[in-house]
């Protein structure tokens, strides 16, 4: 009777079905080097509050906003002016802007070369200002006004008493408002010409990439911002981006991300080129992830040969399988895996007369597998969107000695909320 029943398993898996292999679009391709990335043009409309334009700036209480150790043109006696709380921003007209900033100044001034003493107080103070903002390489303020307020009057000690000397303060001020206000504008002028030909901090609008990640923009990216306005509670315009950006699993940006500042024409066909990398460990690690109750200890090789895939003590501490395969673009812009070859060795009794059927599993659990191309969005940062008739397109699969390479586009426009 056991040698029927051991018959009738051997028969019932010897007849399981055959697995017929899905069309593809494109087979992973074995590479010495990664290709660079070809860059794309894109735009992107972007949102930026004032709450993160100051944060970005750093302009925070404490911070110094005017200092000189000794006499200047302006003033003929040492000054600090420093932020007392945060700034207040209120948008007046497209490209006029009204600021409240708290102040505090101190001063110390000379009679006939004597020390006058320390002169202090606080002060509310209104600056205005008209900006051109065309573009970024054009932007630049183009008129200043000021006004102010004593939150505190100015006081200096004298033989120990604390004498008022507003009405002082106040009548240099408005002797010197005409020179101020020219040199306020000359140097921030000065300041944002700087910065626009400077290379942009791509890095603060991916302060929330998900963690694990690392994002590295093409060598040969560009930025360039149009039709900049202000709105009550945020600056907006739009951000067009020639290049393209490499996603790595499993690192942090080690150095900040510099991108220079060009003039940039409109984009046709917004695209934007991408790159994804996954090591073998980290595949490993994303596969025992998605699959809690995974048990073995799997690893992929990748060889000048193919692909392989490794798992020990798959059906008892003896077990091993080994499976040759490819990973595949599916004609639906799906990525897979395709296995071409499997082999099963120190199967225990009984799992070793299912030899067949588990290879047969194994292919049709690979062949069920899919990526699909909007599970891409889930590794960007949160703050930027691909719009609704946006789409993301994968190209080709690469693979060296080490990991893997995905390579596609996004195509569409996005926005960017921060």
């Amino acid at each position: 009777m056991r040698i029927y029943l051991f018959f009738l398993l051997v028969f019932i898996s010897s007849c399981t079905k055959t697995i017929v292999p899905s069309l593809v679009s494109e087979k992973s391709i074995y590479v010495d080097r990664f290709p660079a990335i070809k860059p794309g043009l894109t735009t992107i409309d972007f949102t930026l509050s004032y709450d993160s334009l100051f944060a970005l700036s750093q302009l925070k209480p404490g911070s110094v906003l005017y200092q000189n150790s000794s006499a200047s043109s302006t003033f003929d006696f040492p000054l600090d002016v420093r932020l007392l709380a945060p700034i207040q921003l209120q948008a007046i007209q497209k490209d006029h802007i009204s600021l409240s900033l708290p102040v505090r100044m101190v001063a110390k001034p000379e009679l006939a070369g004597i020390s006058a003493g320390t002169i202090s107080g606080d002060l509310a103070m209104k600056v205005q200002l008209k900006w051109n903002l065309s573009s970024i390489n054009a932007l630049q303020v183009k008129e200043v006004a000021y006004d102010y307020q004593w939150i505190q009057k100015p006081s200096v000690k004298v033989m120990g008493f604390l004498v008022n000397v507003s009405g002082v303060v106040d009548q240099l001020l408005n002797q010197k408002k005409e020179l101020i206000l020219a040199q306020m504008q000359e140097q921030l002028n000065a300041s944002i010409k700087k910065i626009a030909t400077k290379p942009f901090v791509f890095q603060s609008f991916f302060t929330d990439s998900p963690s694990g990640y690392r994002i590295e923009p093409a060598a040969s990216s560009a930025l360039d911002l149009r039709d900049l306005s202000f709105e009550q509670t945020s600056i907006k315009g739009q951000l067009r981006y020639l290049g393209g950006f490499k996603v790595v699993s499993g690192q942090t940006n080690p150095t900040t991300l510099l991108i220079p500042v060009k003039d940039l024409p409109g984009a046709g066909k917004p695209v934007l080129p991408f790159q994804f990398q996954l090591s073998g460990p980290e595949l490993m690690a994303a596969i025992k992830e998605s699959n809690p109750s995974w048990k073995g200890n799997g690893a992929f090789l990748f060889q000048k040969e193919g692909l392989q895939f490794q798992l020990a003590q798959f059906k008892g501490k003896s077990s091993r399988l080994e499976a040759d395969f490819d990973f595949v673009i599916y004609p639906d812009n799906s990525l897979g895996i395709q296995v071409k070859e499997s082999r099963l060795q120190g199967l225990s009794f009984p799992a070793s007369l299912f030899r067949r059927r588990i290879q047969q599993k194994l292919q049709s659990q690979a062949a069920a597998f899919r990526f699909q191309s909007k599970q891409m969005l889930n590794r960007l940062p949160s703050s930027i969107t691909l719009a609704k008739n946006g789409r993301v397109r994968f190209q080709k699969i690469y693979f060296d000695s080490s990991s893997v390479l995905i390579e596609g586009a996004f195509e569409g426009n996005w926005s960017l909320v921060k």
